[in-house]
């Protein structure tokens, strides 16, 4: 069926009209049924039964609104003619006065024509007219009593036809209205991305010196953020036993003060070191050429375990580190900071007790791969993704996390002219690598 615009404000005002359908027979039959026993008369059972079946058609059609409009009221429609004509042919029988219920047959022309349009409600003028007639040649009304009710139900018809066209020609002005709308902003558009193209050249160049920035200093917060973290402990212990010195050190024996005393130093060192290597890491984005000279590879394993004492007596780690080591060149703090970071990430994630493996093999291009091989549970695939990004840390329910965030450690090796990486498979431990350049080589 021919659909009209609208639609949603149809199906609203086919709600009232239906609303009304359903209240007011309901209420002239209770008063029809009031009136019948105050006067203590009959209730007419074929009165009380035409009239609730218009309200329950109502009811029906109210409940299909949502599924179709146009066959939820020609369904009520029809079924609420079949009821009028019923109680039209009734009253005559009764020789009471039939205008109210021949009312409602036109009533019935205009509510359909405000909802489905001019052609349903034709067709209803057409149906009503040829009831109106046959019931006027039988029950003999006067030829002005059958004109003038067909005439007034094709009248009512007209208007809902004068509805559709006023509707067609605002939707075809509209519709010459969006055209030039349309050809406004096409023209406007090409004007904006011709704008848009010369800003975005000025832009592109402007982002990726800002996104250039912006991972500079995510690293370089990073890294002072995990230093910070690591300044605690040492701090901790020197105030601690500087605490313990000033209060009680006439009680102290000699050979316990002089440990102390040790310690203090030990971290006191340790604290300069990080400060030292938070200074110069800071710069790293400053740095146009990195002081590269001869490694002395075992030296900075045995600073490293001197550095993860601790850490390796209370998990009672296993540290396994080649006989012999070759000859590489790069920054000897940092590569000390990429191995602590590593061992240190071993001795924490590893397994229980750790076994922590150091080894060396030769790699292509004049570099050599420095790996770091733990027994822990493995690093899936999507673990592995998210590794050398800021403060990525895989397990922080069982350890605190400890040195350089692996960014940081990437970063260091590209300073280096070498590569970082990782390969693991789960249940059989991770090895981490980074590579630098061998002594006499020209990388």
């Amino acid at each position: 069926m021919h659909s009209l615009p609208g639609e949603k404000a149809r199906i609203n005002a086919a709600r009232w009209i239906l609303r009304g359908y359903a209240t007011f027979p309901t209420l002239g039959t209770v008063l029809h049924i009031l009136m019948r026993i105050i006067n203590r008369e009959p209730v007419d059972g074929l009165y009380i039964v035409l009239t609730l079946g218009i309200g329950i058609a109502a009811l029906y059609a109210f409940s299909q609104l949502s599924r179709s409009l146009s066959r939820a009221m020609l369904t009520f429609a029809w079924i609420a003619t079949a009821c009028i004509t019923g109680l039209f042919v009734y009253t005559l029988e009764l020789q009471n006065d039939y205008l109210m219920i021949m009312l409602m047959l036109h009533v019935g022309v205009f509510t359909l024509g405000l909802i489905l349009g001019f052609r349903p409600a034709l067709h209803y003028a057409l149906a009503t007219s040829v009831i109106i007639m046959i019931v006027g040649v039988v029950y003999r009304f006067a030829p002005a009593e059958i004109v003038m009710p067909v005439f007034f139900a094709f009248a009512l018809a007209l208007p809902s036809k004068v509805v559709e066209q006023l509707i067609a020609q605002s939707t075809a002005e509209l519709a010459q209205i969006n055209l030039q709308l349309e050809e406004l902003v096409e023209a406007r558009t090409a004007e904006l991305r011709a704008e848009i193209f010369e800003r975005q050249q000025a832009q592109d160049s402007l982002s990726e010196r800002t996104a250039e920035l912006e991972k500079r200093n995510e690293e370089l917060d990073a890294y002072a953020h995990t230093v910070a973290h690591d300044l605690k402990a040492p701090l901790a212990s020197v105030i601690g036993f500087s605490d313990l010195l000033e209060k009680r050190s006439d009680k102290i024996a000699s050979d316990k003060l002089a440990y102390y005393c040790s310690i203090i130093a030990q971290n006191g060192r340790k604290i300069v070191n990080i400060v030292d290597a938070l200074l110069l890491l800071a710069s790293v984005r400053k740095v146009e050429e990195v002081p590269m000279e001869r490694l002395a590879l075992p030296v900075i394993i045995e600073d490293i375990q001197r550095r993860l004492a601790d850490a390796i007596l209370q998990s009672n780690a296993e540290i396994i580190v080649p006989d012999h080591w070759p000859d590489v060149k790069g920054y000897q703090p940092w590569v000390e900071e990429i191995l602590a970071n590593y061992i240190s990430n071993a001795i924490k994630y590893g397994g229980r007790p750790p076994r922590v493996e150091v080894g060396v093999a030769e790699h292509i291009d004049g570099h050599v791969r420095l790996w770091v091989r733990d027994n822990g549970r493995g690093l899936t695939p999507e673990e592995q993704a998210r590794l050398f990004t800021p403060f990525t840390r895989l397990d922080q329910i069982r350890v605190q996390g400890y040195g350089l965030g692996l960014s940081i450690v990437q970063r260091i090796a590209e300073k280096l002219n070498g590569e970082v990486g990782v390969e693991s498979t789960v249940g059989q431990g991770s090895t981490f690598y980074f590579t630098l350049p061998l002594l006499g080589s020209d990388a």
